[in-house]
Parts: structure tokens; sequence; C-alpha cells
């Protein structure tokens, strides 16, 4: 029990890591609209239209942020004793989603990976918005906290997509020497529906530890 409490520790304080660490990486490069038309990333694309420059910066900024940010909801002690911190935290991150899910929708039209890689990453933007949308009326209409916890929880991972794309996209590159326009195609998705399905994992193995308790108080 102790080593998966600590393992469990470890995991969040590396995700949490990562989250900080992209966040803040995503806003230092394309913080500032000047800067982002210098990046290797918006160079590589050839001519666009000048509306994407300032969606992909809006994306940037509000993906980052939420991104850099949402980790700390998940913190039980700070649910518990800093209720007003916790929904501030979230006004902002469901804000901040809100932008990069429709901006999301814009950029994908532009993604690598020819039309499969942009309705991965059109699919994910949309999935983006429809957690959001859940989790937001799970607790402002239906007043059910915990169900609005599961789908943060679902959201969240679709946010930590950013992260995975960086892990996936060197890794192409450097074991199968794929760009972004080839490895994108399987990017696009493996980014984040693995992120969705683990996320769903935790949440089953919630209920069925919540629902063994139930269920030995009972017979007590």
């Amino acid at each position: 029990m102790k080593d998966r409490s600590a393992a469990q520790k470890w995991s969040f304080g590396i995700l949490a890591f990562l989250a900080v660490a992209i966040g803040i990486y995503a806003l230092a490069l394309y913080g500032l609209p000047e800067g982002l038309r210098k990046q290797m990333f918006v160079t590589s694309k050839g001519t666009l239209p000048e509306l994407w420059y300032s969606v992909l910066w809006a994306h940037a900024v509000s993906a980052g942020i939420a991104l850099a940010i949402g980790w700390i909801q998940f913190i039980q002690r700070l649910r518990r004793s800093m209720l007003s911190v916790h929904r501030t935290i979230g006004y902002l991150y469901a804000i901040m989603i809100a932008i990069a899910g429709v901006t999301g929708l814009y950029l994908a039209f532009y993604a690598a990976g020819g039309w499969f890689g942009r309705i991965g990453f059109g699919t994910l933007s949309l999935m983006w918005l429809f957690t959001l949308y859940r989790s937001l009326r799970s607790i402002i209409v239906d007043r059910n906290p915990t169900e609005h916890g599961q789908w943060m929880l679902r959201n969240y991972a679709l946010t930590c997509a950013a992260i995975t794309l960086r892990i996936y996209t060197p890794l192409a590159a450097l074991l199968f020497g794929l760009g972004t326009n080839d490895s994108f195609i399987v990017i696009a998705w493996l980014a984040w529906i693995p992120n969705l399905l683990f996320a769903q994992r935790l949440i089953n193995l919630k209920k069925s530890r919540n629902l063994y308790k139930s269920t030995v108080r009972r017979q007590l």
C-alpha cells in the first residue's frame, strides 16, 4: 500500500513538472506575437493567412496556461481546505480551455499529417470542448461534484496531449526518421486517445474501490 502511494505521488509530481515546463515553454516561444513568427514550427509552414498567426498565438497562450495550472485542481487537500482557490483556478482553466478548443479547431485544418492528421487534431479539440461542457454542466446544473471531477479528469487528460505530443514527435524522428507530415498521421490520434483511456481507467478503479468500501460498511 505504501509503495503504491509513493508511486502515485511520484507519478503526479512528474506530471506536474512536465505540465508546468511545457506550459512555460509554450508561453516563452509563442507568448509574443512578433516572436511567434520566428519559430521553426511557424516558418516551416510557409505562407499562411494572417488570421492563422493570431489564432496560433491565442491557442498557444490559452493551452499553455491551462496545462500549467490544471494539475493543481486534482490536489485533494486544496479542494477541501481552499475551495475558493479551487474555484478561481477552475474558472481560469475553463476559459483557457474554451479558447484553446475553439482555436484548435481552426488550426487543425492546417495541421501536418494530411486529412487523417487534421481529423485527429480536430476530434481532439471537439472532445476538449465536449468534456469541458459536461464538467461544467455536472457542477453548475446537476450539482454533482463526483461527476464533475470525472469529466475534469477526462478533460485534463486531453490537455496533456501537449505533453505526449512532445514525447512522440522526437521519438518518431529518432527511431523511424519520420517528419511531422508522416508521423502526425498517427500522433494526431496517439497523443490523446491513450490519455483518455488512462483517465477512464482511473475513474473505473476509483468507482470499484468506493463500491467495495460501501459494501464492506453495509456488512459490518
